[in-house]
């Protein structure tokens, strides 16, 4: 049982660096560390931007910087999770669109 869990977890595995499957797992780890912070209640953090405390137990250097690793890493689920699944989508056709082409039986050899 437990052995088939950790093949399970074999999706994770150490992918090629800025291959499509290394830039899904960026998106996902970033995802989930996003949704970690949103359910631990990271946001209600956020208020001191506007000049009130968070927490008063937390106190304001902890409120801010709960509400600084909150904004960044909601900064980076809206910014950067996008570009990178596109990018993955962008460069899995692009690879098999040069596959396809050094397939093709048509030689596209131009010189005399």
């Amino acid at each position: 049982m437990i052995k088939l869990f950790w093949q399970r977890l074999g999706l994770f595995r150490r992918a090629e660096f800025l291959s499509p499957k290394d830039l899904l797992q960026r998106a996902g780890a970033i995802s989930v560390l996003f949704l970690v912070a949103h359910l631990a209640g990271l946001r209600e953090f956020t208020s001191v931007l506007n000049g009130t405390i968070g927490s008063v137990a937390a106190g304001w250097k902890l409120s801010g910087f709960l509400a600084l690793i909150y904004i960044l890493l909601y900064l980076a689920f809206v910014i950067l999770v996008p570009v990178l699944v596109l990018t993955a989508m962008i460069l899995t056709v692009w690879r098999r669109w040069v596959r396809k082409k050094e397939n093709s039986p048509i030689s596209y050899n131009l010189k005399p």
